[in-house]
């Protein structure tokens, strides 16, 4: 029996990884495999691009495009895919996935990257996942992101609604829940539980 694909997604700022921490000490670990996708732990591709995303300095990298950006980004997600996704789902485990490729399209796009070309990068991306759909992808949201006082919070307006319009695409294909997390994080995560229950 194979394994089901959870994912959480949505901009900075909403509170997803904490969800996905509280989910990761209320599922039972030895039917669940979370992953900040790509990953960052040492050793990996995905821990490598982490730090030349947000220090490229360090690199001798003075400017990267945005759609370059995200060419790195979905290198990262095929690797990790072929390497223990997809293993782990063959093997039955269940995996939940903080971030998806929907943020590639999000984040280029708001970037200012090719409309084109990051489709394009996203389908080569799905024909790795090939017969792997999320069982459920859960797209959270907030009417203000966390610990952004003081922020020009125009940017994250036009994520949100890029994240939102995506959910509505995406919902003709798979299971989409928003979980709006204004309230207490208990109750989003209760809300998560009782949707993975139900897939």
């Amino acid at each position: 029996m194979v394994g089901k694909l959870f994912v959480f997604e949505g901009p900075d700022g909403v509170g997803k990884s904490s969800i996905v921490q509280e989910l990761k000490r209320r599922l039972p670990p030895d039917s669940f495999e979370f992953l900040s996708f790509p990953g960052r732990d040492e050793g990996t591709l995905g821990k490598a691009i982490y730090s030349i995303h947000h220090n490229p300095e360090e690199f001798g990298i003075a400017v990267m495009s945005a759609l370059a950006k995200q060419a790195l980004h979905v290198a990262a997600h095929i690797d990790v895919i072929e390497t223990r996704i997809r293993p782990w789902i063959v093997a039955g485990k269940n995996v939940v996935l903080d971030r998806f490729w929907w943020s590639t399209l999000v984040y280029g796009s708001v970037g200012g990257g090719d409309q084109t070309a990051l489709k394009r990068l996203v389908a080569a991306e799905e024909s790795v996942w090939g017969d792997i759909k999320p069982s459920t992808a859960f797209l959270v949201d907030r009417d203000s992101p966390i610990d952004r006082e003081g922020e020009d919070l125009t940017v994250w307006q036009r994520l949100r609604e890029e994240y939102a319009q995506l959910a509505a695409l995406e919902s003709g294909k798979h299971s989409v829940v928003k979980i709006s997390n204004m309230e207490s994080l208990a109750d989003a995560v209760d809300r998560a539980i009782a949707s993975i229950s139900n897939a």
